[in-house]
């Protein structure tokens, strides 16, 4: 079984690294072995799926952030000071009208994309 423990090692540095060295140095294995089992199809898939996950939790925290903000928002429209409600509104306006972006149809596919150092991009696949 050393060898599970060392892809369990391997996936739990990989998911906490920002680089394949820096994820070799904490799991005590090699940058080749890294790579080695980054090419196997099940530790790879396993991978994938984890590094979704970590983005899928911090979307929905982003989208719980945004609740509240848009919440403390409304508060300030209302909070007897003048200077803080015309912000909260101008706030609110731009972001509902201000980005012509915000005005079509969100028809677009967001891809994420890993790659073998852990960087996460996003593609905007527009029409």
């Amino acid at each position: 079984m050393p060898k599970e423990n060392n892809k369990e090692k391997a996936l739990t540095a990989l998911l906490e690294s920002a680089s394949i060295i820096e994820a070799a140095q904490t799991s005590g294995l090699s940058e080749k072995t890294l790579r080695r089992y980054l090419e196997e199809k099940e530790f790879s898939d396993e991978y994938a799926a984890a590094r979704r996950q970590i983005v899928e939790s911090a979307v929905s925290g982003l989208q719980q952030a945004a609740n509240e903000a848009v919440e403390t928002l409304r508060r300030n429209l209302a909070c007897d000071n003048p200077q803080a409600e015309i912000r909260a509104a101008q706030l609110i306006l731009d972001n509902v009208f201000g980005n012509s972006e915000n005005a079509k149809p969100a028809n677009r596919e967001v891809i994420i994309s890993f790659n073998f150092n852990n960087n996460v991009r996003l593609i905007d696949d527009k029409d």
